[in-house]
């Protein structure tokens, strides 16, 4: 299966891209599609590389546009902007122009004026309306073009009937060329408002260096392509150079400018040992940097990835929308016939052309489309600039139903790094212990692993469960490993050990026991802080009914001390990967739960749970599991999801009652069986864009806000 992604030009609403997904999918060996309106993108998966010329084939002939892959998205839609706006300011010349005939002047010259400047305003100004209406047609799909063309048309066919004298009333050119007046007014404003949203995006695309400096294996500075940098080179950062490599400061000082990443404005002064994220534009000073990763693997290269793959995606509540969005404008044209059918026997053509041009424009099937896809690319973005990658969107709906927490310990709640406090070991000993732990990515193990030398070990090294690390030479068996392995495999424990342990548990109560041969020749005792903000996540959860459960590989000790500070009531220790998934199973039983982790033991757990949180310490293929990635490794923006959540859907909420009671309310008062309220076909054209543009302004209130 491979993916094909296309940037797609020209789509004027949501059922544009509900219907390039419709088609797409009709091909033989498109398995899906995801067309994203507000990201003028789409994803396809093929069966094979030959359908990439039939999909964009099939494209084109709906009357949209392929961008090339190094096109500019928002620079596209700025050119196309312009010209709509020139045909905008060209509509409203005609439109006034005619009106000002159809007010003061009446006589047959007039009409004539008017005949010509009305087609004018409707054929050439309003062209797009009819050529996207008669392609969606020819592949059997309707959207807002449909509607507003059957308007004007049912508009200019009244007015010719009246123009050559077969009725002797109005003409209605003036009011079909003020008609497109009002829809392209609409939709220039609707645009321009969207582009505020792709805002964040563009200033992702703007990070792209094109050369990095790097110093060569001769210790000559040369210029290479961004892309080719790799893990260990070291790149020299001048004023206004864009790194373009995760890395940690080497040599120099300076000042850095990271905005277009968080949204912080303020540059940020950086030295020796620092770390920094690709994409921070140097803003004084020099520095020379070791790549950490290679360009291509950098935090940036992933939040692109995300914002396009996350922006693709849909809730399930856009789903239930889009199926409504699709028989909408049918239902709509249903409902014309039948107005024009019942005001034609009771009051003749002309009430019956009123009201039936009335409800086709008032109509509005993109307010509905839009109440969900855009609220959610703003909600992202929002997230991004708070260092938080959402995976999976549609997670987003699912923390309303969630009533359990469950947390990893060591390096979740409690700081990632833990410090040695004492051992009871020998100085070899020891040294041995820290040169098998450096293999293990454990942060216990990362802890002793501090005290490694440059020994080489040649044996074979093994990983049981989290609960254990064992090395075997050609002589001996050595393990490290917690008391309930000790257990399991009936290792010799003295008391002396265990007085050690007990000694020290309530200052260092992270233990790790020293095996050779099955005998117990010493103990490790490690002492780790509580992030700060783990105190205010748990206090905000209880808040919300949401319980917290500790779910730990470590001891009792250790777990019950975390526990008990946290004020958390429920924990389990000594757990293995199973043991995590029986309790995700077991909790997920009564309610939604979320979990948050950072190794590779909890990878099985984030997988099962209906939420899973990721810290940033984590591996690459621990963080590929998670539905959101915390960046800054900040427990605080759990909470911040929780909250975003809430908003999100709250603008999502009310963006679906106004189009709802939108439409449930001006379809019957256009239809005319509201008493003594009428409403003339170019004012219910007005009412059409400003509905849309509603939804617009309401979900871009996602942009700044903060919690």
């Amino acid at each position: 299966m491979q993916e094909l992604r296309l940037k797609i030009g020209k789509m004027s609403c949501v059922n544009c891209s509900n219907s390039i997904e419709r088609v797409c999918k009709k091909i033989e060996g498109v398995s899906d599609a995801s067309v994203s309106f507000v990201n003028s993108s789409g994803v396809f998966l093929l069966e094979k590389e030959s359908l990439k010329s039939k999909i964009i084939e099939k494209i084109k002939s709906l009357g949209f546009e392929i961008l090339q892959d190094d096109a500019d998205i928002r620079e596209f839609k700025l050119k196309e902007l312009a010209k709509l706006k020139y045909t905008l300011f060209f509509s409203i010349f005609i439109t006034v122009i005619c009106m000002l005939f159809n007010m003061y002047i009446h006589n047959t010259f007039s009409n004539f004026i008017q005949f010509i400047l009305g087609f004018i305003g409707v054929f050439f100004c309003g062209k797009n309306f009819f050529i996207n209406a008669i392609k969606a047609a020819s592949h059997k799909t309707l959207d807002m073009n449909t509607l507003v063309s059957l308007g004007l048309i049912s508009a200019c066919a009244y007015s010719l009937f009246v123009f050559f004298g077969y009725f002797d009333t109005h003409l209605y050119f003036a009011e079909a060329s003020m008609i497109v007046s009002f829809v392209l007014l609409g939709k220039f404003l609707e645009e321009n408002a969207k582009l505020k949203a792709l805002s964040y995006q563009k200033n992702l695309q703007k990070l792209d260096a094109k050369f990095a400096r790097v110093i060569d294996e001769n210790g000559n500075e040369k210029e290479i392509p961004s892309s080719l940098v790799k893990e260990g080179d070291i790149i020299i950062l001048k004023q206004g150079d864009t790194l373009s490599a995760d890395g940690t400061v080497v040599q120099g000082e300076g000042e850095l400018d990271a905005s277009s990443i968080n949204g912080e404005f303020v540059p940020v002064l950086k030295t020796v040992n620092d770390e920094l994220l690709a994409g921070s534009v140097l803003v004084s000073g020099m520095l020379k940097i070791r790549a950490d990763k290679k360009a291509m693997d950098s935090k940036i290269e992933l939040i692109k990835d995300l914002v396009f793959k996350a922006g693709e995606q849909k809730l399930p509540i856009s789903r239930v929308v889009d199926k409504i969005s699709a028989y909408f404008v049918g239902v709509i044209i249903l409902i014309s016939f039948f107005v024009f059918i019942f005001w034609f026997f009771k009051n003749g053509l002309n009430e019956a052309f009123l009201h039936t041009s009335a409800v086709l424009l008032i109509s509005c099937p993109c307010a509905l489309g839009l109440a969900t896809p855009l609220a959610l690319v703003l909600s992202l973005s929002n997230a991004m600039k708070n260092f938080v990658l959402i995976k999976n969107p549609a997670s987003l709906e699912n923390f309303r139903k969630v009533k359990f927490a469950l947390f990893d310990k060591t390096g979740t709640l409690t700081k990632d790094s833990l410090e040695l406090f004492k051992h009871n070991l020998s100085d070899s000993e020891f040294a041995l212990a820290a040169n098998i732990e450096k293999l293990n990515s454990h942060p216990i193990a990362k802890a002793i692993a501090k005290y490694s030398s440059d020994l080489k070990l040649s044996g074979k090294i093994s990983t049981i469960n989290s609960r254990a690390i064992v090395y075997e030479d050609e002589l001996d068996t050595y393990a490290l490993c917690n008391k309930k392995f000790i257990k399991e495999q009936g290792f010799l424990l003295d008391e002396k050990q265990e007085e050690f342990v007990k000694s020290n548990a309530k200052e260092a109560p992270v233990v790790v026991y020293f095996i050779k041969n099955s005998v117990c020749k010493g103990v490790i005792c490690l002492k780790n802080e509580l992030r700060k903000e783990s105190k205010q996540l748990i206090s905000f959860l209880k808040k919300e009914g949401v319980s917290p459960v500790i779910l730990s590989g470590d001891n009792e000790n250790s777990v019950s001390l975390c526990a008990k500070e946290l004020g958390i009531d429920k924990y389990h220790f000594n757990l293995s990967v199973e043991d995590k998934i029986n309790f995700v199973k077991q909790y997920q039983k009564n309610a939604s739960c979320i979990f948050v982790g950072d190794g590779i033991n909890d990878s099985a757990a984030l997988k099962l749970a209906d939420i899973s949180f990721v810290m940033n310490n984590a591996s690459d293929f621990t963080k590929n599991l998670g539905d959101f990635v915390l960046l800054e490794n900040d427990l605080g923006k759990v909470r911040y999801c929780f909250e975003l959540s809430k908003k999100t859907f709250s603008i999502i909420k009310q963006n679906l009652f106004w189009a709802t009671i939108y439409n449930a309310i001006c379809i019957p008062i256009a239809a005319g069986t509201v008493p003594f309220i009428k409403l003339s076909p170019h004012l219910a054209a007005l009412a059409m864009c400003f509905s849309s543009l509603t939804v617009v302004l309401n979900s871009l209130r996602l942009r700044k806000v903060s919690f």
